[in-house]
């Protein structure tokens, strides 16, 4: 599939859950991961994987807010074969809560400012550091499970942000952002060897719209594999 044909798997996903803005910055003590985690997500994608003949192990408890651990890690005849992480992308807002002189309050949802490129590079960010914390040594292959609830996103979003270039002489502080950014883009992209782009379908169901693929072999070793439509496959060449 080549990049110019992704935007045919636009998310036509309606109404979505709602989550508190946040904002991603420097790799701190604890991850600010917990933006983009849904259970029931982890869950469908964790019977997605078992479908493909894989076992999985869910490595966080589900109250643990402060794992800097990715979501599952993936077996194959019973021996360990690659970490996941699962991210949900959604359109945040912010609850804001507005006193008015005559003593009475207001309270109202209001929808961030970011773009949507921004909002998926945060993901992207944190998923790497939650990979790379969790798998140091990188014995085992990474694997991501992007979820799609953003009705604003697409796996063309993805696609362009993996071509981003970084920015020259970045020496305001909105470059150093933005090059701070572009690189933990090509770290994902450097060490993430499998990438999964799934959209809820009308019935609710998590169905796969794209995939890219650093190392073929590797996922040939899948069983199942007839559910990875080749329509829908974009190989990716190693990020510099």
């Amino acid at each position: 599939m080549s990049p110019s044909s992704i935007a045919l798997h636009e998310s036509k996903s309606g109404t979505i859950p709602q989550q508190q803005d946040s904002y991603v910055g420097s790799m701190r003590g604890v991850f600010a991961h917990r933006k983009g985690e849904v259970l029931q997500d982890e869950l469908a994608v964790a019977a997605f994987w078992r479908k493909l003949g894989l076992e999985v192990e869910r490595l966080e408890e589900e109250n643990d807010r402060q794992s800097r651990l990715p979501d599952l890690l993936l077996s194959l005849d019973g021996a360990p074969f690659a970490y996941c992480e699962v991210k949900t992308m959604q359109k945040s807002s912010v609850s804001i809560r507005i006193l008015h002189d005559d003593g009475t309050a207001e309270e109202r949802n209001e929808w961030t400012t970011r773009t949507v490129e921004e909002r998926l590079a945060s993901d992207l960010t944190t998923a790497i550091q939650q990979l790379n914390y969790g798998n140091r040594d990188r014995r085992l292959p990474n694997f991501a499970v992007l979820v799609n609830r953003d009705p604003e996103a697409s796996p063309a979003t993805l696609h362009a942000l993996f071509q981003r270039p970084l920015p020259k002489s970045p020496r305001s502080l909105k470059l150093k952002r933005e090059a701070w950014i572009v690189d933990a883009i090509q770290d994902f992209r450097r060490n993430v060897e499998f990438c999964l782009w799934m959209e809820p379908d009308v019935a609710g169901s998590l169905v796969l719209t794209a995939y890219f693929v650093r190392d073929p072999e590797l996922i040939a070793k899948l069983r199942g594999t007839s559910q990875l439509d080749l329509d829908k496959l974009v190989s990716l060449e190693c990020a510099a």
